[in-house]
């Protein structure tokens, strides 16, 4: 009788193991701060599924196929690898998985880690990586094998026998009981959901684009005549400045704050003295955590672009956009990219009269990791290129600055204009700096390093505003998304701060109608982000705030949250 009751304990031991195993990698969430947390230490059906089709296999037929454990191993694999991207999702874009999205975006995530830490670490990880999946399925076929054969032995299936009733009977118990009086629940059905969700998200999709597809036949500039087009800015230079990674949490997070605000108060002190005056508000971001060229599109097009499929769609289609909208009324159209070094055909089918991307701008100095060009190298190549021409037409530009990308190092000094050069200055600052895989080790040594980075962002626009640009320019300076979770905190607004900026006051009135104020802080954040304007609302703005004849009050003026527009809305 000891025997067999120690074999039985045995077998209940081994088989409890297994399933809380398996369970732990089925069952990873999607917030990091839960990893390991109560709910991940359920046991998950489905690996009791798994472990009752080899128990049956065993009884039925005597054995099981060397494929079906192949297959078996694979399915935990599977559930386990879109677990871990889906945390990685949440973690650096703070959004869901996508696989039908982000399965395109896994080339450029590799250009940007290559980037960041260099191929020396990126190239060994990524091996490493895929031998840690193969190794991981050849455990799972051994161990599977091993369970066959224990299920061999009576005492192995009695005790698979017992604890699949108490589980049975544990999840009747769960579905009883609500969620707020049992906050852990043992057992788990969930690991799968995943899955479904994933085919959800591709009908959502598919949705989406047929929506956004045919929402390009309506264009607010088709009722404007051609005179009529941005006439209150005649002769006036219109600039879009977005700053890489300025969310609202710089201001509004005081661990970064206290580094930000100061800046942005200087930015304001510099720019009065110059005699130009801010307003300042908040609007709605398509992204966060990267993808800034869905919200250049986003601004520019003034539709909800905030997946890649989309912006596809809108390359494809190439409808209307401010640009053209500028060229129309007769502006110099042009567009400043100082990250992009590749070749990068979709931009010249963006409209612009002038594409200018790092090997345009002639730097010299050192790669500043992501941001190859400084922000004030790029702002300076702009003046004197574009704006310090003698007899040009107005000018529309959008630039796309880059210094506060991560890993948010090295960040330089603003310096006088004269002694940028070739950009071989900036050496100082290169060489002194810790390489980025020293900096992210340490979670909080790297929040430090995006607070400089942007701040140090802000006073290079500050200097380019007040020493460059003509006495009679427009220019909206703001962020292209919020930095990643790990920055900004899981939960936060999608919101970026945007800061209008002219000689001429007349020229801000009309933003007071999306809620901004004057200075350089916005105003509080309101309650959620549902309530606050999206940046495709600009152009449609943009239109009936500076167009002759048009009806502020209806669609081109209309401001709308993310809860009013059906294409736009908010992806879950």
């Amino acid at each position: 009788m000891p025997s067999r009751f120690n074999a039985l304990a045995r077998a209940v031991a081994i088989l409890l193991m297994v399933w809380l195993a398996l369970s732990l990698l089925v069952n990873l969430p999607s917030d990091s701060a839960a990893f390991l947390g109560p709910l991940h230490w359920a046991l998950a059906l489905e690996v009791g599924a798994i472990l009752a089709m080899l128990a049956l296999g065993q009884a039925w037929a005597g054995y099981v196929p060397r494929i079906a454990l192949h297959v078996l191993s694979g399915s935990v694999i599977l559930l386990f690898v879109i677990r871990a991207a889906d945390l990685t999702a949440q973690t650096m874009v703070g959004r869901p998985l996508n696989l039908f999205l982000d399965l395109a975006l896994v080339p450029a995530a590799a250009h940007v880690a290559a980037v960041m830490l260099g191929p020396a670490y990126v190239i060994p990880a990524a091996a490493g990586g895929a031998l840690m999946i193969a190794a991981l399925h050849l455990v799972l076929v051994h161990l599977f094998a091993y369970l066959v054969r224990g299920f061999r032995q009576v005492a192995m299936r009695q005790a698979f026998a017992g604890i699949s009733g108490i589980v049975l009977a544990l999840t009747a118990v769960q579905g009883l009981a609500p969620a707020d009086i049992i906050a852990w629940r043992p057992i788990s059905g969930a690991a799968s959901l995943i899955v479904v969700e994933q085919a959800g998200r591709l009908s959502s999709t598919l949705a989406r684009q047929a929506a956004f597809r045919a929402d390009l036949a309506n264009d607010p500039t088709l009722q404007i005549n051609d005179a009529a087009l941005f006439s209150s800015l005649s002769g006036t230079d219109v600039m879009v400045i977005f700053i890489e990674s300025y969310g609202v949490s710089a201001l509004d997070n005081e661990r970064y704050s206290a580094t930000v605000r100061p800046r942005l108060w200087a930015f304001g002190e510099r720019l009065a003295k110059a005699g130009l005056s801010v307003s300042s508000g908040r609007l709605l971001a398509a992204t966060a955590g990267g993808q800034s060229w869905l919200n250049h599109a986003t601004l520019s097009a003034g539709r909800w672009i905030d997946d890649q499929t989309l912006y596809a769609l809108f390359l494809t289609e190439l409808p209307r956009t401010l640009v053209h909208d500028f060229r129309r009324a007769g502006w110099r159209t042009a567009q400043v990219m100082p990250a992009i070094t590749l070749p990068w055909p979709e931009g010249h089918k963006l409209g612009y009269d002038a594409t200018y991307v790092a090997a345009d701008m002639n730097y010299r100095g050192p790669n500043f990791y992501w941001g190859v060009v400084p922000d004030q190298f790029a702002l300076d190549f702009f003046a004197r290129r574009e704006l310090e021409v003698p007899d040009r037409p107005p000018i529309f530009a959008m630039l796309a600055l880059i210094s506060s990308h991560a890993p948010w190092l090295p960040v330089p000094d603003v310096v006088g204009w004269e002694k940028l050069g070739d950009g071989t200055i900036y050496a100082r600052w290169a060489d002194s700096a810790p390489e980025p895989r020293e900096v992210w080790r340490n979670t909080e040594a790297v929040r430090d390093q995006y607070a400089l980075s942007i701040g140090h962002s802000i006073d290079a626009v500050a200097a380019f505003l007040a020493d460059r640009i003509p006495a009679d320019a427009l220019v909206l300076v703001l962020g292209d998304h919020q930095p990643a979770p790990v920055i900004a905190g899981p939960g936060a607004s999608r919101a970026v701060p945007v800061h209008v900026v002219a000689h001429d006051p007349g020229l801000l009135r009309p933003f007071d109608r999306l809620g901004f104020v004057p200075g350089v802080l916005p105003p509080p954040p309101p309650a959620g982000d549902g309530r606050l304007v999206r940046i495709d609302a600009l152009r449609a703005f943009l239109l009936a705030a500076f167009s002759a004849g048009t009806d502020q009050g209806k669609r081109g003026g209309e401001v709308r949250s993310p809860r009013q527009v059906g294409v736009g809305a908010m992806p879950r």
